[in-house]
């Protein structure tokens, strides 16, 4: 398992950028980004992405297309939208919050896609006081992408 010290995956504008080289992983990546009120332009490359607010919204725009994400005040206060971004894909992320990018080396190219909170999957799993909630964005029978899971 790789151990990666808090504060050493910053690589400016991302407060966290994991990448499968940086962590010795095949498939999967993390990016974090914090904004107020700014935005962050990157490229997704040979990386399927989401966008997925921890906190607050923002406007996601991706070749033409402008995907609003109401978002949510934090991860524990309620499951959020989520825009899905294709590999090979120019991106824009502008809003108020901390945005989470997990993602995943693929090789098809879906279509950009918004995910509504309301269609994600949730589950708990344990007992009594060790329950926990578990929210399933792009599980593999709810939402049809390359390599996220």
């Amino acid at each position: 398992m790789t151990h990666i010290p808090r504060g050493t995956a910053a690589d400016a504008p991302w407060a966290v950028k994991i990448t499968p080289e940086s962590a010795g992983w095949t498939y999967a990546g993390l990016r974090v980004v914090d904004l107020s009120g700014g935005s962050v332009e990157f490229a997704t490359g040979d990386e399927e992405m989401l966008v997925l607010p921890l906190s607050g919204s923002c406007e996601v725009t991706a070749d033409g297309l402008r995907l609003p994400l109401a978002g949510r005040t934090s991860v524990f206060d309620a499951v959020s939208d989520f825009a899905y971004l294709p590999i090979r894909t120019s991106a824009r992320i502008t809003g108020h919050g901390r945005f989470a990018l997990p993602a995943a080396r693929a090789t098809r190219r879906f279509p950009i896609r918004y995910g509504p909170a309301h269609e994600v999957p949730v589950e708990v799993r344990g007992a009594g006081q060790a329950s926990r909630q578990v929210n399933n964005f792009c599980a593999p029978d709810a939402f049809d992408c390359d390599k996220l899971v």
